[in-house]
């Protein structure tokens, strides 16, 4: 049998070589966290200020600046570019790890670093870096060096990042960046068809193809889609000829403004392929051609109805103080004393029916809204609402259709359908 004394010596000796191990990992780990060396000095620039980026891969050239945090592809053509990308690549330049030293005495040109080769340039304003990029070898390892040093290896990391990708990924895919921010107006064109708002003091307004009231949470929602909206699949950069592409006469324009007054447009062209709904699109002044899904475009052309206030008018029945109601030859004033109406000779009036009609002009929502001319031979009925200071503030008019459906209109030209008993709240002021 195993004596205590021997099982307390074996534990012990356990216990020790334990503690060395670890000991031993540590020490590793640290010396090779102490051997890890990048190639670009921390003091090079500062990084975390970098104004502007030249990129040289093969016979392509890139230019980017960046501008109070937001980052613009300057040359071949200008861009908005996503500042994320820009990030990752200078992290790309100031991470690069050396790898190890050229044993051989390899000419630049047979490493890849000679005349012509790829090239990055970081630039803070006041210092700079260039970084050119040789060949990839085995094991992860590529070339590099510093202008003016000799070359190394490297991680194949940055390589991967500026010269491998497709730099169409580093392009801004949003079609209307800060439109919910800073949206003031939208423009739409359809062969003709016409759709204008404006925002006004935080309010949209309908200009085209009615000057008419808009329910503001419904355009807020489909200002939130625009802002979301997303380029598609890019297809070909500084084209030749337009007409390829059915973008010489567009097909739709979509243009929004923001609150300087800058306009941004967009291009619908024809469609992809016989037999895809998808179409090629352009934005205006950047030369590139995208296309979008006919499901993204729709996002972009819903039917000026969906945006009309659905009710009969924007006033709000705590500001009325009078209403009157014509009804054939009748007239017929109300005026609010506190929580009643009384007519005009001072009498009580029926105060559930004219709070019922309130609601009804002012509040219920219609059937369906329709953009179109006002039926005047077809009025039954008209709601003039008065304020506090004694003027007029709206007038409701009042149609029945041949199909028996109520239309409320104040004006705009804007339908507003509601079902035959929805008339009913009218007979009392019709006896």
């Amino acid at each position: 049998m195993i004596q205590t004394r021997d099982m307390i010596i074996l534990a012990v000796i356990a216990i020790v070589s334990l503690v060395l191990a670890l000991r031993v990992q540590t020490v590793a780990v640290q010396s090779t966290m102490s051997k890890v060396v990048t190639l670009v000095p921390e003091n090079a620039v500062q990084f975390d200020n970098i104004r502007l980026i030249t990129l040289k891969r093969g016979d392509q050239a890139f230019t980017f600046e960046n501008s109070d945090g937001v980052w613009n592809q300057v040359t071949p053509f200008a861009l908005a570019i996503d500042s994320a990308s820009m990030l990752a690549i200078i992290e790309s330049v100031q991470g690069l790890q050396v790898l190890g030293v050229i044993q051989n005495n390899a000419s630049l040109e047979v490493l890849g670093l000679g005349a012509g080769a790829n090239s990055i340039e970081l630039s803070d304003g006041d210092n700079a870096v260039k970084v050119f990029l040789g060949r990839k070898t085995l094991g992860g390892r590529a070339y590099a060096k510093i202008d003016g040093q000799s070359p190394l290896l490297v991680s194949q990391s940055l390589h991967r990042r500026v010269i491998d990708m497709d730099y169409r990924m580093w392009r801004d895919v949003r079609l209307f960046p800060n439109f919910a921010i800073d949206g003031a107006g939208i423009e739409r064109d359809v062969d003709g068809d016409r759709l204008l708002l404006e925002r006004k003091d935080g309010r949209w307004e309908m200009k085209e193809p009615v000057s008419a009231r808009v329910d503001q949470g419904m355009l807020a929602e489909w200002v939130g889609k625009l802002a979301a909206a997303r380029v598609g699949r890019y297809v070909l950069d500084e084209p030749a000829d337009l007409s390829m592409f059915g973008l010489d006469i567009p097909a739709a324009t979509f243009t929004v403004t923001n609150r300087n007054g800058e306009d941004l447009s967009v291009w619908i062209g024809g469609r992809v392929a016989a037999g895809s709904q998808d179409r090629y699109v352009m934005v205006v002044g950047n030369p590139v051609v995208f296309r979008m899904s006919m499901e993204a475009l729709a996002q972009l052309f819903p039917v000026p109805e969906m945006f009309v206030d659905s009710t009969g008018s924007g006033v709000s029945r705590f500001d009325v103080k009078q209403v009157v109601i014509r009804t054939g030859n009748k007239e017929v004033k109300m005026t609010r004393e506190i929580d009643r109406w009384v007519d005009a000779n001072g009498m009580l009036a029926d105060t559930p029916a004219i709070e019922s009609l309130l609601a009804w002009v002012l509040e219920t929502k219609p059937l369906s809204v329709a953009i179109s001319a006002y039926p005047s031979g077809d009025e039954v009925a008209s709601v003039t609402l008065i304020g506090y200071d004694l003027a007029p503030l709206d007038t409701v008019r009042i149609a029945l259709d041949a199909s028996n459906q109520w239309i409320l209109e104040n004006g705009d030209n804007v339908l507003r359908l509601h079902p035959t008993e929805a008339g009913n709240v009218l007979e009392p002021f019709q006896n």
